[in-house]
């Protein structure tokens, strides 16, 4: 009776962190099966969370979602949740995908399991994209290149493939770094498959042509729907030693990275509250040095608490968990704890009671920067007043 309280309760603590998100259980559409797979394998509670609310999607997006997760899951318990979830589907008559006995013959998988497969992902640009490769040596021709740039927000974007040299994609590398200052890191090609496969659904579903030829440059390397993996920075970082001493302070040394200086909050977030940063910096009412500050810095905290919600929430949580790991990988190890203390924050759905110095930071050099251009754009726009 005790285990089940306590699975009841680590079910409940994982849908009030889902809440928090902006994902909560009112909305039961197939359209959330996505945003509930983005979720896995952040914290053992939200994995609970997610698998009993696929339970409640009868629909055969949600059962492959489950299959997924079972494949890729090492708790048992989880395990047990994703039957039970599963059945629940069975119950609503959904048909649910087959079971191979025991002594079936395993058809050979499509891709079998294999280490000469390598992949390499940049860092998160300000617009929210990264370009990927993944590579697989051709026995006396080289590599199989297939290299794409997705957007966290817009899908994938480009995609293209090729017969290279090794030496080639060392150039390509290197060319990449002395013109932009970024460096390709390696990453799981397993991690890179999902975050190219997750791009195409995601503009394919946004209506965008000219991507009718992905699933023959990926036949190359890969067939099959990608297994769904949790971010690769979790095994290699703490989440207590990432949030432990005064990361909250110390996140702002983030701002002074290079590959953070073109970072500006999306624009369409920002949007709902430029009037009223405009409107308390041109006020007529009489307003001491004091009070305006107050003013302006509440205008700022409220951006911090809706760029930690909802798909911001999301988005922003995901950018900072490849940062991590990429500060990781190129040698920066207290960056990639902040980096990854300020994701696990967002995914809180809340700031918290304190200020994140870098989300601070970020939204209050974005507010500058869309003024800026806004005051550009009036000043260039042509006056309709003809002076005699």
């Amino acid at each position: 009776m005790a285990k089940k309280k306590s699975h009841d309760e680590e079910i409940q603590r994982g849908l009030e962190e889902l809440r928090r998100a902006g994902i909560g259980l009112e909305d039961m559409s197939p359209g959330m099966v996505a945003r509930l797979k983005e979720q896995w394998g952040r914290t053992r509670d939200i994995d609970f969370a997610v698998v009993f609310a696929l339970g409640k999607i009868p629909d055969d997006a949600s059962a492959q979602a489950l299959v997924e997760i079972e494949n890729a899951a090492k708790d048992k318990e989880i395990k047990k949740e994703v039957r039970r979830s599963l059945f629940k589907l069975a119950q609503r008559g959904l048909a649910l995908p087959e079971e191979k006995s025991a002594d079936a013959k395993a058809p050979s998988p499509p891709m079998a399991p294999a280490s000469n497969i390598e992949a390499q992902m940049s860092a998160v640009d300000g617009a929210g994209g990264r370009l990927i490769w993944i590579v697989k040596p051709q026995p006396g021709a080289g590599l199989q290149l297939i290299q794409g740039m997705v957007s966290d927000r817009e899908g994938l974007q480009r995609i293209g493939g090729a017969h290279i040299r090794r030496k080639e994609l060392r150039r390509m590398a290197q060319e990449i770094k002395e013109q932009h200052g970024i460096t390709m890191i390696a990453v799981p090609w397993e991690f890179a498959d999902q975050t190219l496969y997750e791009g195409f659904e995601k503009a394919k579903t946004l209506g965008r042509s000219g991507l009718e030829h992905f699933h023959q440059l990926r036949s190359a390397l890969l067939t099959g729907r990608p297994s769904l993996q949790a971010h690769p920075i979790y095994p290699r970082l703490s989440a207590d030693d990432a949030r432990a001493g005064a990361w909250r302070e110390q996140s702002r040394h983030l701002l002074e990275e290079p590959e953070l200086r073109f970072w500006i909050v999306d624009t369409d977030w920002l949007q709902p509250l430029l009037p009223q940063l405009e409107e308390a910096q041109t006020s007529r009412l009489v307003l001491n040095p004091v009070q305006k500050e107050e003013r302006l810095a509440g205008i700022v905290r409220d951006a911090v608490k809706a760029l930690c919600a909802g798909e911001p929430g999301n988005v922003m949580r995901r950018r900072l968990e490849d940062m991590a790991l990429y500060f990781t990988e190129t040698g920066r190890p207290e960056q990639a704890k902040l980096a990854l203390a300020v994701a696990l924050q967002i995914g809180e759905g809340d700031p918290g009671p304190l200020d994140i110095f870098f989300l601070t930071g970020l939204v209050q050099k974005s507010f500058a920067f869309q003024l800026s251009e806004q005051k550009k754009k009036s000043e260039e726009e042509p006056s309709l007043i003809v002076k005699p």
